[in-house]
């Protein structure tokens, strides 16, 4: 039979700080920055269940009953708490956004038929997890670029009709939104999959070379290869799998409409 997945997105706040007491001070704050003083977010949470459609009621499963389950989760561990202190899934782990997902599975799991748990950390930071060893951590940037889409072998009227409005003359730029996924296990210490302070430092070391640039001119790659998202992808790709441990894709989008994504294993 086909199975069918449904998806409930919830909301919730938090407080939680990183801090491991086995570690100094200065240790703590060499490996998670500001995160060891207590701070909270908006957190946005997605709840997948698969299954077959019931011959009696016609559905998966009943939304309301899904959003009675997953808010009973919420009212008694998460929302206005701190997670550190108040959630006994945390006793021995960081409240990371890894762990977090982790922890929703932990407690929905033998409540309904789980597909996948998507937890978002304000707008710039979320964790996926399916039930297997590893999971997928992702990462938002932003960068801004200006450029063309003219095709020198080709005349004005074709690249106006191939390009339309990106091949005018002077060009035109976007506000890009770059998400990076990351597979691999948690670490059971510090509760990341990839530390982000030194994730940050490769990824913005590559967008500054792009950021706030007109690529046709400005960028050595795209005076051979049009400027196209696709190529932004291509370009980012070369510069960041080798030293990106575990980088699954990444995804652009150039517009909200407009989306772009490469498998980068």
């Amino acid at each position: 039979m086909n199975e069918i997945t449904i998806t409930r997105r919830f909301y919730f706040c938090s407080s939680h700080r990183y801090y491991l007491e086995n570690l100094s001070f200065d240790e703590n704050l060499r490996l998670f920055g500001k995160t060891i003083y207590e701070h909270g977010h908006n957190y946005t949470l997605f709840v997948s269940i698969r299954g077959n459609i019931n011959k009696t009621t016609n559905m998966v499963m009943n939304i309301s009953e899904i959003k009675n389950i997953v808010n009973e989760i919420i009212e008694k561990y998460y929302d206005h708490k701190n997670l550190n202190l108040d959630n006994p899934f945390f006793k021995n782990r960081l409240p990371t956004t890894e762990n977090i997902a982790l922890s929703f599975w932990h407690f929905l799991s033998e409540k309904l038929n789980l597909y996948k748990i998507l937890v978002y950390e304000g707008d710039e930071i979320f964790s996926e997890y399916k039930g297997e060893k590893n999971m997928l951590f992702g990462r938002v940037y932003k960068f801004s670029a200006g450029h063309r889409l003219y095709n020198e072998n080709l005349s004005d009227e074709e690249n106006n009709k191939l390009y339309g409005k990106c091949a005018n003359k002077n060009g035109h730029g976007h506000d890009y939104k770059l998400e990076i996924y990351i597979e691999g296990k948690v670490d059971k210490e510090t509760g990341f999959i990839v530390n982000i302070n030194e994730l940050d430092k490769i990824v913005n070391e590559v967008l500054e070379k792009i950021d706030h640039k007109f690529l046709n001119y400005d960028v050595e790659f795209f005076r051979e290869n049009l400027p196209t998202t696709e190529n932004i992808l291509i370009f980012l790709k070369m510069r960041l799998s080798s030293k990106i441990k575990g980088l699954k894709k990444l995804r652009i989008y150039e517009t909200e409409n407009n989306i772009f994504e490469i498998e980068c294993v």
